[in-house]
């Protein structure tokens, strides 16, 4: 795969962005804006940390051995922690980029569910349905603009029906 190029990633994020925000790009928050038509002449540089336009949307996620990813925290109408996360990995000797979705709505560190009894209950877990089905349909739309994703990536490892 070639690096990491803007082009790249203003097409996970706008396919992101037209589905987390229905409405349009005048219903997103303005300070993210710029990630729904990231302008593709500029380096992917100005758009990941430490770069402003990063500043409180973007930070790297790292394994023991640096770097491999980012976190774009771009929200959706309803939920504005929801993140888009772009993962480098060596697959089969070759760099690539994963794309997922992070609903980011686990109702505390030790308990991604609410208890049955806790008065916002029920409304926590509309709010959990809905961004699972919205990740589903994200993840679905970045495989159909040939985005790799989890999902894309360990059924590509998957034996081959021949019936």
């Amino acid at each position: 795969m070639a690096p990491l190029t803007t082009a790249i990633v203003a097409r996970a994020c706008r396919t992101f962005m037209a589905l987390a925000y229905p409405g349009g790009p005048a219903t997103i928050p303005e300070w993210k804006r710029v990630y729904f038509d990231l302008p593709l002449d500029r380096p992917v540089s100005d758009f990941l940390p430490p770069a402003p336009a990063a500043q409180g949307i973007v930070h790297a996620v790292q394994n023991p051995h640096g770097a491999c990813g980012w976190a774009f925290r771009l929200g959706s109408a309803r939920f504005p922690h929801l993140k888009l996360k772009l993962q480098l990995l060596d697959h089969k000797g070759a760099a690539m980029c994963v794309f997922m979705v992070d609903t980011h709505d686990a109702f505390s560190k030790d308990n991604p569910q609410p208890p049955a009894d806790h008065p916002d209950a029920a409304a926590w877990l509309d709010l959990q349905r809905a961004n699972r089905q919205l990740k589903e349909d994200i993840e679905r739309a970045l495989e159909a603009e040939g985005l790799v994703t989890f999902h894309s990536l360990l059924r590509s490892a998957l034996p081959q029906s021949t019936s």
